[in-house]
């Protein structure tokens, strides 16, 4: 169907549409979903995309590849700030807001040197004030 409709000329968004609705009618297995969803990808890209040159390509992929990277980061960094934000609360109680933002805001290095703290700490201030 989806092959039809790009055919046809219909437009990203009103091709969006028609499957918003099928969506609210009923609902595909999840591996149905998932292969419909992987073919209408195909079909976009063989249909949208133009020519890519090559300096054109590098330029996308070391940008993806940077975008990665940072993402990962980032997840990373989220990732530790939950989990120490989950020991601190179970050793110390329930936490200040200002602990929380600190550790919302922190790097993953200031995230790393505050949990190996929390073993040998009697209080938040020793885990926070010794930076």
């Amino acid at each position: 169907m989806a092959k039809l409709l790009y055919e046809r000329k219909w437009d990203k968004q009103r091709i969006i549409d028609l499957f918003s609705v099928i969506d609210w009618l009923m609902r595909l297995p999840t591996e149905l979903e998932k292969r419909l969803m992987e073919k209408v990808y195909t079909l976009e890209r063989n249909v949208t995309m133009p020519y890519v040159t090559s300096a054109e390509r590098f330029g996308i992929e070391k940008g993806l590849l940077q975008g990665r990277q940072e993402g990962r980061q980032e997840g990373r960094q989220e990732g530790e700030a939950a989990l120490l934000q989950t020991l601190l609360a179970r050793r110390f109680g329930t936490l200040p807001d200002a602990v929380r933002a600190r550790l919302a805001s922190a790097t993953v290095e200031q995230l790393e040197t505050w949990a190996l703290k929390i073993l040998d700490a009697k209080s938040l201030d020793e885990i926070f004030n010794q930076d």
